[in-house]
């Protein structure tokens, strides 16, 4: 399968026709598509298994452009569309899913389920449609690349460190080597099968024992056992289908609390700023109240110590001087004129000078003068406005205080709005809660676990008293004539059995050590040192080291546990490669196809040594490679893949928005 174009029409952030030409030259087998974060890189990705299986992660539903969902008339319709083109088995393939919307007159939108259509090109260039039927459709699609098998060539760098503890990975690397058809033929012969149709058992039914009382009672137990084991086995594929189900629901909580770090960061941020808030609110209530306390108590001195000092000001600027002379009267200077005789002595009758000098101290007296009036007022006034001094500087400093705060809070206020919105769009999230249901999904997951092994292991002892009951039958029927030519008919089909299970077997093994070598070999070429990777009966990796003659598993960094499993895709990607350029005739033959791998963001969890090592090998390993990366990676990457890339694109934000992007054509890779 190789991959020719994608056409992005309103899904998601692509708001119109996006469509990439991916490079289909074997010797520039590379397509780069560069982006920023939330422009739309793993939207890229996503894309490939909507259109081709229905599903994605996002964390909306909805796949329609939502500036253009917004921006639609009512009682109007618009169509989003995923479009892939891609040549397989010799055969160019046009894959379309699409989905109608529609927004009504009370502005509600409106989705139909979404619709798939496959063309195809035989071999004299005509256009052949597939058949309108789901499980038409289904199948044509499994057949190119089967569903189970997408993880391994449609994925997300960030989560490479999960690819290789998949549960369906064994049934997955003997779809793609081939031999998952041999498997189901020895299931169809399968002597310990409890299947209605298998060969062997059906024609062990046939079998006659006579009357003999012993085979009737073999027969019923072997009945019996047969229906037992059905009722194990279908309990067993309940039970494998729920711990799936689990797993599924593991890998789900794992994403959400993933993805709602950030939501619980702003939650955290938001409670911060409220009890922010709450603090200046307590204390501009305290400088407010302790500000009333002292004006009601000192309002009068508050209010008038001002005005006190303006008057002190304008007899300050008074050019009259108090004159008088202190504690004298009016009474006293009329007094000393009658008797014409003044204090010191002088006879005032006889000198004019010194009444008149008596007569200008008279009009210095009260209310002739009012300066010495003046002078105490002053005095008093003075005293005054300084013990009122203290009251007003407590009264303008709380409400200088008041002011800040208010500024303060008015601040927060405006802080809080912003957060919240932020929430608003990112979705309001229960952590605690998340985790619970996580913790409770877990202990169901471990109790099916444990189910599972109990059923195994009544089947296989089910199994053995069936492998009893057909020897002691067999036993009996040797003396019966007719039944020669149906245990002639078992034998052959035994013999056919085990050699389809020998060869099978065989070829698993071939399998197992050539993805083993081809695993470690890539390995190798990543990483420097003495580790080596060992690959199980169940296909799962696991790195070894030497330890004298032993051989021990090792701790893994995150970066390490990154290029192990980058080892596996392109193990598998290259094993996959290799058989499908093989020209052997073995006795079961074995053939696949050559597959493209489509990677999202491959350099997050990688240094630039390894970055390297990697785009070195990955145009090498795979027959084409999209890879879709963060300008910043792709400058680690270039030096060592630029020959082989034949087509770059750019994904930029319109109006940096973050729901509408365009690709373009990158001509300066």
């Amino acid at each position: 399968m190789i991959f020719k174009s994608i056409t992005l029409n309103n899904f998601r952030q692509y708001r119109g026709e996006n469509i990439i030409n991916f490079s289909i030259d074997s010797n520039r087998n590379v397509t780069v598509v560069l982006g920023v974060n939330t422009s739309g890189k793993t939207t890229l990705v996503q894309s490939f298994l909507w259109c081709l299986y229905g599903i994605s992660s996002f964390k909306t539903k909805e796949i329609l452009n939502s500036e253009l969902a917004n921006s639609l008339a009512p009682n109007t319709e618009v169509k989003a569309a995923v479009k892939i083109v891609l040549v397989h088995d010799g055969k160019e393939y046009t894959i379309e899913r699409s989905q109608t919307f529609t927004k009504g007159s009370f502005d509600s939108l409106r989705s139909f389920p979404p619709k798939l259509t496959i063309n195809y090109k035989d071999e004299i260039g005509n256009t052949q449609w597939v058949p309108d039927s789901e499980k038409s459709k289904t199948e044509v699609i499994n057949s190119i690349l089967s569903k189970d098998l997408s993880d391994y060539f449609f994925f997300d760098g960030e989560r490479i460190e999960e690819i290789s503890d998949k549960k369906n990975v064994v049934d997955a690397v003997r779809g793609l080597m081939g031999i998952d058809i041999l498997g189901a033929a020895i299931d169809h012969l399968d002597p310990k099968t409890s299947r209605a149709n298998s060969v062997i058992g059906k024609l062990r039914k046939e079998l006659d024992v006579g009357s003999d009382n012993r085979g009737a009672e073999l027969k019923r137990r072997q009945e019996t056992l047969t229906n037992k084991l059905q009722g194990y086995e279908l309990r067993l594929t309940t039970v494998k289908s729920e711990i799936k189900t689990f797993e599924a629901e593991r890998a789900k909580y794992k994403k959400l609390l993933l993805d709602t770090k950030e939501v619980a960061g702003k939650q955290k941020e938001r409670q911060q700023i409220e009890s922010n808030i709450k603090n200046l609110e307590s204390n501009i209530n305290t400088f407010r109240a302790r500000l009333l306390d002292d004006f009601n108590r000192e309002y009068f001195a508050f209010l008038a110590t001002p005005l006190i000092k303006r008057g002190l000001g304008v007899l300050a600027s008074a050019k009259d001087d108090p004159q008088g002379i202190p504690k004298m009267h009016s009474d006293s200077i009329d007094y000393i004129l009658k008797r014409k005789r003044c204090i010191c002595g002088c006879d005032l009758s006889k000198n004019q000078g010194a009444v008149d000098n008596i007569l200008y101290e008279q009009k210095l007296l009260p209310p002739q003068h009012i300066g010495t009036d003046i002078n105490t007022l002053k005095t008093q006034a003075l005293q005054y406005c300084r013990q009122a001094e203290g009251t007003a500087e407590h009264i303008i400093q709380d409400y200088k205080e008041i002011v800040r705060l208010t500024r303060n809070l008015d601040d927060a206020r405006d802080e809080l709005k912003i957060v919240s919105e932020e929430i608003k769009k990112l979705g309001e999230v229960n952590t605690r809660k998340i985790e619970e249901d996580y913790q409770a999904n877990e202990r169901l997951l471990n109790d099916k676990i444990r189910l599972s092994g109990s059923i195994e292991r009544d089947i296989s002892d089910t199994k053995r008293q069936i492998d009893d009951c057909v020897r002691e039958l067999n036993g009996l029927a040797v003396k019966n004539d007719k039944n020669d030519l149906i245990k002639l008919e078992i034998k052959y089909a035994e013999e056919v059995y085990n050699w389809f299970k020998e060869t099978y077997d065989q070829l698993e093994q071939e399998v197992r050590e050539q993805l083993t070598d081809s695993i470690n070999r890539i390995f190798k070429q990543m990483y420097h040192g003495s580790r080596k990777i060992e690959v199980d009966a169940n296909y799962r990796i696991r790195l070894k080291t030497d330890i004298g003659e032993k051989q021990i598993t090792t701790d893994e960094s995150k970066g390490l546990e990154a290029v192990k499993n980058f080892s596996f895709i392109s193990g598998l990607v290259d094993l996959a490669r290799s058989k499908a350029r093989q020209n052997e005739n073995d006795d079961v033959s074995i053939s696949t196809e050559p597959y493209p791998i489509v990677m999202d963001a491959p350099f997050s969890n990688v240094d630039e040594i390894h970055i390297g090592n990697i785009s070195t090998i990955l145009p090498n390993t795979a027959e084409q490679v999209i890879l879709i990366v963060m300008k910043k990676d792709w400058e680690y990457a270039r030096g060592k893949m630029l020959d082989k890339v034949g087509a770059s694109y750019i994904i930029e934000k319109v109006n940096n928005s973050e729901t509408f992007s365009k690709i373009r054509r990158n001509e300066d890779v």
